[in-house]
């Protein structure tokens, strides 16, 4: 046996390996676009949104913090999104992503606290202040602590009225899986801003 060749071959197995785990990995963390959250100032009901928006992708650019990604949702439809575990959106106070905005999807909004993209919803079989543990991870990374997420104890409590979905709460959790997450506005029942699964349960 050729023991170069023997181990030339080995080497290329093992190159190959590493490169198909590397692409189950990545697979496993492409983001679920039904998950996803449209953009700040994103035109509701969301049927008004998919019909304004063409996917043309000016926001994506216009967001400093790249938190906008372009996602296909349907075949030949593909619109603006944000992944708040990966990358949440981080409430510009001047909103450049809706200016950037020339279809009419992205409707302008008075201040970032009127952001309404979804609301954080927490998980008590997951957060740990509800196992006794101390913790305000959530509560520090709210833009708007006291109002969109309050502590009832030493437990964090968020008000469906003042929460804008922006995901900071849910990228900051440091439990996996998370113990909160932002349920989409288009998922919420209007006005009273719950889930629309959990109104139908009550």
């Amino acid at each position: 046996m050729n023991k170069k060749r023997s181990r030339r071959d080995l080497l290329t197995m093992w190159t190959e390996f590493f490169r198909d785990v590397g692409d189950s990995l990545r697979t496993a963390r492409k983001p679920n676009p039904v998950r996803m959250l449209r953009p700040p100032g994103a035109l509701v009901p969301d049927g008004a949104f998919l019909d304004a928006c063409t996917g043309c992708g000016d926001c994506v650019p216009a967001c400093p913090m790249d938190s906008i990604v372009i996602v296909e949702i349907s075949e030949g439809k593909a619109i603006p999104a944000i992944d708040p575990s990966s990358k949440p959106c981080y409430m510009c106070p001047d909103l450049p992503c809706i200016a950037s905005c020339t279809d009419g999807a992205l409707t302008a909004l008075p201040s970032p606290s009127a952001v309404r993209m979804g609301v954080a919803k927490v998980d008590i079989r997951r957060c740990v202040t509800f196992k006794g543990e101390s913790c305000t991870i959530c509560f520090k990374a709210c833009p708007f602590p006291g109002d969109a997420i309050v502590l009832a104890g030493s437990r964090p409590v968020v008000s469906n009225v003042h929460c804008t979905g922006c995901g900071l709460c849910e990228y900051a959790c440091p439990e996996m899986p998370k113990a909160i997450s932002v349920v989409p506005e288009r998922d919420l029942v209007p006005n009273i801003r719950i889930p629309k699964d959990e109104y139908l349960a009550g």
